[in-house]
């Protein structure tokens, strides 16, 4: 697989903070790939979002973007290349309409109108949000809101997308709903997808995910691997998924597999034990 972000033994510690925030740190991220990084509040998560997308710089180590190295030379060169999707789409709006709040980032290019208005209909039509173009953004849903937060990232194409706690503020429908989104245009516009969650529940369709603890990394693997630890996620401030939890309540009483199971692997499970009954 090729590495689309490279971090070499990255340490960050806050001018105000004794404790490093980021403490020596390693991490590939693929091109392609869904990485979801999850940590309790303060693990350090935040933090490499801000130092992966260069608005504070690390006291040591280094962070590659597309095979190039960031320094101060080529920094807005590789912000380019990366779309960070916030917790609360509010903070994000600043037009009168959803075109215009699309057409920002466009805006900040210096992209000529006749081509801005290609790519704002483009980044509308990939998220289902162009019969919406002339609405106020406060009118709209959460998960309406999420979506123009997500067309306004996608119509500046990056190879890169941030999600830093995007889905949090969203109810359990509408928090599906948006990352079915993401799955789709990951898979369709070839992005690689970073997600930055306190709740590991948000982090079932990702490929591998990591958690960090402390400023360090302390447990790495796909979804199942990591689901299957169950209660020593516990030990790093984060709840056992409730998949996970309900399992091993079942176990107690019916035979199941070894191993993790997913939502639709349970109820297959389930299904077969209520039809031998």
């Amino acid at each position: 697989m090729e590495k689309i972000i490279s971090i070499k033994n990255l340490t960050y510690t806050y001018p105000d903070s004794k404790v490093p925030a980021i403490n020596d740190l390693s991490l590939d991220i693929y091109k392609n790939e869904w990485l979801s990084i999850v940590g309790k509040n303060g693990s350090g998560k935040s933090t490499l979002t801000k130092l992966i997308d260069g608005l504070i710089e690390a006291d040591s180590g280094t962070i590659a973007v597309d095979g190039e190295i960031i320094n101060e030379e080529n920094i807005w060169d590789a912000r380019t290349k990366i779309g960070i999707i916030f917790q609360n789409p509010d903070h994000q709006f600043v037009g009168a309409t959803v075109e215009d709040d699309v057409a920002f980032g466009l805006e900040n290019q210096g992209m000529p109108r006749e081509q801005m208005v290609k790519e704002i209909d483009r980044a509308l039509e990939l998220v289902k949000m162009s019969n919406f173009k002339t609405r106020d953004p406060q009118s709209l849903s959460g998960g309406q809101k999420q979506r123009v937060a997500i067309a306004g990232v996608l119509a500046t194409k990056p190879q890169i997308v941030i999600m830093d706690e995007s889905t949090s503020m969203l109810d359990p429908d509408g928090r599906k709903t948006v990352l079915e989104l993401v799955q789709k245009l990951r898979q369709e516009q070839d992005l690689t997808i970073i997600s930055i969650t306190h709740d590991i529940e948000e982090t079932e369709l990702s490929q591998r995910i990591v958690v960090i603890n402390d400023g360090k990394i302390v447990q790495e693997g796909t979804p199942a691997s990591i689901y299957d630890i169950g209660p020593d996620l516990t030990k790093f401030g984060l709840e056992e998924p409730f998949s996970s939890q309900l399992v091993q309540t079942l176990r107690d009483s019916v035979k199941l597999p070894e191993g993790y199971l997913s939502e639709e692997e349970l109820k297959e499970q389930l299904w077969k034990l209520h039809s031998n009954m």
